[in-house]
């Protein structure tokens, strides 16, 4: 801590800064109320040679492979945040990219499966494909989150 009056560092005694902050309350794993700033939720991949599907796995916005933060305008965390969680969980090999154009990532490929030949990994929340990028829908608790590669349409 500096000292307005010298400006110089002052050491401060735990046991102050203890009495002056008071007690802080930390909530439980999960326990983020309305805000949804985590989430468990099941994650899947098909459409290639690789199938998964995997229990609940607790993912955050984040920033992603090539050091671009992902999550929604809210802070919430997305699809992609899923997959690169369940990634980083049970190694499924997933390579993205950030697209310029798209201001978004792309999945590259997922476990060798690549997104190349007129195929592309799309996301889904539910049944429901996202309409936007992987980084622009929210996911939340109990949420399934599949992965797909298809068709380009």
């Amino acid at each position: 801590m500096l000292s307005a009056l010298a400006g110089k560092a002052v050491l401060v005694p735990a046991a102050g800064l203890a009495l002056t902050m008071g007690p802080v309350a930390v909530p439980p794993v999960g326990a983020d109320g309305d805000t949804g700033l985590t989430a468990a939720v099941r994650v899947g991949v098909s459409g290639g040679l690789f199938t998964a599907n995997v229990g609940l796995v607790r993912t955050f916005a984040r920033t992603g492979k090539g050091g671009v933060y992902c999550a929604t305008v809210e802070g919430k965390p997305t699809p992609l945040t899923a997959l690169l969680d369940a990634d980083d969980r049970y190694g499924f090999g997933v390579r993205v990219s950030w697209d310029a154009t798209k201001q978004d990532y792309v999945v590259n490929s997922i476990h060798g499966d690549e997104a190349t030949g007129g195929k592309v990994w799309n996301a889904y929340v539910g049944k429901t494909k996202i309409s936007t990028g992987p980084c622009g829908t929210a996911v939340k608790d109990n949420d399934k989150v599949s992965w797909k590669l298809e068709a380009a349409s």
